[in-house]
């Protein structure tokens, strides 16, 4: 099976509304300085999430979402590609976000050039809104009702390569090419309770080689891959006859069409008058016991009361035989 990159991705989570706002400032000593986002420092942020990506080579990535609370209904949130680098744009615009790789001679971005790539909005403790850092306010989502329907849900990203000539800065985790895809955000919640991943999926896949077969009682056989996936392979197909009778026995299990049983009626397993398919069984005997075992009695009875009468003329006989001497 060969590999099929990522086109799209769904992330769905439960962000605890009770986590304190981390704030845009810290104070060490006398210093002020910006609380930037950073993967080594749990305090920049409130949650992490990952989810595998695949280039066209069946190459697996890893995409960590970065959650930060910033208002009592809003989060920040940050996107890093392999550990390496942070987007440094807004991905709620209509193009895609563009992120590119860093290769050797460019340093990655991290730390202050890391921004947040949307910012969510909850009303009564569901998304509603994924906007721009600076657009999306507290007084927005105040206009909110109950039952309105939700903006876009869904972020897009471009993540491209270093460039052509450019030595990537890992050359273990370099994309084969550039990818696009959508992340879907929808069911995503802001209630007072721990994190919780409800959902994590994605529609790409690394190569695989054929590692098993299987089949089901209505005959549909499929394949195992080593990457986890399954194929349909095909499907049984049986047959009658309207005149079973007619068939002709050519060995013990094997039987030929007649003139007298007609032509073959097909069709799926478990349909019709079909039966169905019972996989990684030995074909059992037809056999009647309880009939088998009625019968075996009556032979039983029959030769005992033989065996009775034979024992009763012999004792005549020697009776007889005994008086003419």
């Amino acid at each position: 099976m060969p590999p099929s990159r990522t086109k799209s991705a769904v992330v769905s989570v439960n962000l605890d509304s009770r986590l304190p706002i981390v704030p845009n400032e810290v104070t060490v000593g006398a210093t002020t300085k910006p609380n930037t986002i950073s993967t080594d420092d749990p305090n920049t942020y409130s949650h992490v999430q990952q989810f595998p990506l695949f280039d066209k080579l069946g190459q697996q990535h890893s995409v960590s979402l970065y959650f930060r609370r910033v208002d009592k209904r809003m989060y920040d949130v940050y996107v890093n590609v392999d550990g390496q680098t942070f987007a440094t744009g807004d991905a709620t615009q209509a193009e895609p976000l563009t992120i590119n790789m860093p290769d050797k001679d460019k340093e990655p971005q991290l730390g202050s050039d890391a921004k947040p790539v949307g910012r969510f909005g909850f009303f009564a403790g569901k998304l509603v809104d994924v906007k721009s850092a600076d657009v999306l306010t507290e007084q927005e989502l105040d206009t909110r009702t109950e039952g309105q329907t939700p903006n876009n849900l869904k972020l897009r990203f471009d993540i491209r390569p270093p460039e052509a000539g450019k030595e990537p800065k890992n050359p273990s985790l370099v994309f084969s090419d550039p990818i696009e895809f959508t992340l879907d955000f929808s069911d995503t919640t802001s209630f007072a309770s721990s994190f919780e991943v409800k959902r994590v999926e994605q529609d790409g896949f690394a190569a695989g080689s054929l590692s098993g077969l299987s089949t089901d009682d209505k005959g549909i056989v499929r394949g195992q891959f080593s990457n986890g996936k399954n194929v349909i392979a095909g499907q049984l197909q049986l047959a009658t006859f309207k005149g079973l009778g007619g068939l002709r026995e050519v060995s013990n299990n094997t039987f030929q069409a007649t003139p007298q049983s007609g032509d073959p009626i097909f069709g799926k397993p478990t349909e019709q008058s079909l039966g169905s398919i019972r996989s990684n069984s030995i074909e059992e005997a037809n056999t009647d016991m309880a009939g088998e075992l009625v019968r075996l009695m009556v032979q039983q009875r029959n030769y005992q009361a033989n065996a009775q009468s034979i024992r009763t003329q012999v004792e005549i006989l020697s009776v007889t035989i005994d008086v003419t001497r």
